[in-house]
């Protein structure tokens, strides 16, 4: 079966066709978030891109992504409170193989805040894992990157972090971490839900000399895609604003699905 997944149609990526394994099709839209941008950006040309996939925003999927996020806790370990889900696998063939593992560090140097601990998160459900929907965003966000060997030909590793952002109003969502940063690995930034009553939360894109270049609201099914080596990027705090649709005891969050690919041995 022939699959086409693209941000522009006029670059279009070619189908796998090695091995015996099924492909299974998914597509990523042109998001319509604005930008203020001069000119369309490309992974390519400017190290990072927006796209769209509108799966994310059925009922049915938003419904079993509120409750997988409503479930999580902060991290073991952790400095940073907010509540998280982590899963690590493998893709090859076309077909996904999860780990049960649940532990998580970044050097000291790219997270001063947690400062190179090993953290413990929860692991996102097998139920979320396999849904048509994640596996549509997953894979989607695989052919973006338009690796150099199929998944017929090479094995991918994939991290996957569950972030729910959720300001009280004592306290503000602090990203981790909260500077411009890299990740040391490309990474994908799919918003899956955010509710009323939420500002801040920006994604800021920065060159390597911290130098902003761009600030963007993501709307819910948005994906950034950030070529970690090339650009800096940064998430602004969230703060709780009541409004006319607000009242006390009444939850606000912004959910976030970061993707990674890393082909193994590299």
């Amino acid at each position: 079966m022939t699959t086409t997944f693209q941000l522009n149609p006029k670059r279009a990526p070619k189908a796998d066709s090695e091995g015996t394994c099924s492909a299974v099709a998914g597509m990523v839209a042109p998001s319509s978030t604005a930008i203020r941008l001069l000119k369309p950006t490309s992974l390519a040309e400017d190290g990072f891109e927006l796209g769209h996939i509108e799966a994310v925003k059925s009922p049915a999927y938003q419904s079993i992504q509120e409750a997988e996020y409503g479930g999580f806790t902060p991290g073991r370990n952790a400095k940073n409170k907010l509540s998280r889900g982590t899963r690590f696998g493998a893709f090859s063939c076309d077909a996904f193989s999860w780990q049960d593992r649940g532990t998580y560090s970044l050097p000291a140097e790219l997270n001063p805040e947690e400062g190179g601990a090993i953290r413990e998160f929860d692991q996102i459900s097998d139920e979320v894992l396999t849904h048509p929907t994640t596996e549509k965003v997953l894979r989607g966000v695989f052919r973006t990157w338009k690796f150099e060997k199929s998944s017929h030909q090479q094995l991918y590793q994939v991290q996957l972090s569950a972030i729910r952002y959720e300001p009280t109003i004592e306290t503000p969502a602090w990203p981790s971490p909260v500077e411009p940063h890299q990740d040391m690995v490309d990474g994908a930034i799919v918003v899956l839900n955010l509710t009323e009553n939420i500002v801040g939360g920006q994604s800021r894109i920065y060159d390597l000399d911290q130098r902003p270049l761009v600030q963007m609201d993501l709307a819910v099914g948005d994906i950034l895609f950030v070529r970690d080596a090339e650009v800096l990027h940064q998430v602004t705090p969230l703060l709780l604003e009541p409004g006319p649709n607000w009242s006390a005891g009444r939850r606000s969050y912004r959910d976030v699905l970061l993707v990674r690919f890393q082909p193994v041995g590299r």
